[in-house]
């Protein structure tokens, strides 16, 4: 995790205190991780930001990794639309933004949201969804299993990812071995896994218009077009198969060079 995304739980503290307390809990991880043999964070981009927050050269950039062989693709013809959002429901995750945005989609596209997961803000959530008067069609499933978490996303149309802070975003590499197109914030790591229109498209973050633009462009995208759009997202996850993420830390555990795995690219939204 970062400092960054501590600040919601000291909120009580002035603004000058928290930057204060951010480089004080930066130099407490330079301290301690400098004592290791090797580092490695989940993408290339939170392995140069650790190493601009802290000083620590050679960061290695290896994928956490999915089975996506675990995961199903629907490619039948689709009879709703759902948009889902998959992880923890915390304020650093900004799902309200995504809330919003179902609000300003075609009514003609009769949108249900599925919110998969739990977490601090889930009162709150569940109030904005009445605020916004589309209760009746957000469900909120809290914590579920694994079956039905790959449930959940092969009958879901599109993937929302509004979070600002994801060193990689399993939920998002889920998504995609799931052949979802994803919506994702232009932050952090998710540049690396939504390539526009390839796999989805990126929005800067806190434009809800434009979230709520590109989720309307997928749920009214021919099939042909939204089918492109599933087979990008399949390919985007191949190289994050969890056995070459298991052979390059073992390999690092043995104390070989390696090379770290070329998994990602990076695309800047037109």
């Amino acid at each position: 995790t970062m400092p960054e995304n501590m600040i919601q739980h000291v909120a009580i503290l002035p603004r000058f205190a928290l930057g204060w307390l951010i480089k004080i809990q930066w130099a407490s991880a330079r301290k301690w991780f400098s004592k290791a043999d090797e580092i490695t964070a989940p993408t290339r981009r939170a392995a140069d930001f650790f190493e601009r927050s802290t000083g620590l050269p050679n960061v290695h950039a290896i994928s956490c990794g999915i089975r996506a062989a675990d995961y199903v693709a629907d490619f039948s013809p689709r009879t709703q639309n759902i948009v889902t959002f998959l992880g923890r429901l915390d304020e650093e995750k900004h799902i309200e933004d995504l809330l919003v945005a179902v609000t300003k989609l075609d009514p003609a596209l009769d949108v249900q949201v599925q919110i998969v997961g739990d977490g601090d803000v889930r009162r709150q959530l569940e109030a904005k969804a009445r605020e916004l008067g589309i209760a009746d069609r957000t469900t909120f499933t809290g914590k579920v299993s694994y079956n039905e978490l790959r449930a959940a996303l092969t009958r879901s149309t599109v993937f929302g990812m509004p979070s600002r802070a994801e060193l990689q975003s399993i939920a998002t590499m889920e998504a995609l071995a799931s052949g979802l197109p994803v919506v994702a914030a232009n932050a952090m790591a998710l540049p690396h896994l939504v390539h526009p229109g390839e796999n989805g498209y990126l929005f800067e973050p806190g434009d809800v218009d434009a979230f709520a633009g590109y989720l309307e462009q997928i749920l009214k995208a021919s099939p042909a077009e939204l089918t492109r759009l599933k087979k990008g997202a399949l390919k985007t996850v191949e190289p994050h198969d969890i056995e070459r993420t298991l052979d390059t830390f073992e390999a690092l555990y043995r104390g070989e060079q390696v090379t770290d795995p070329v998994t990602e690219s990076i695309t800047t939204p037109e």
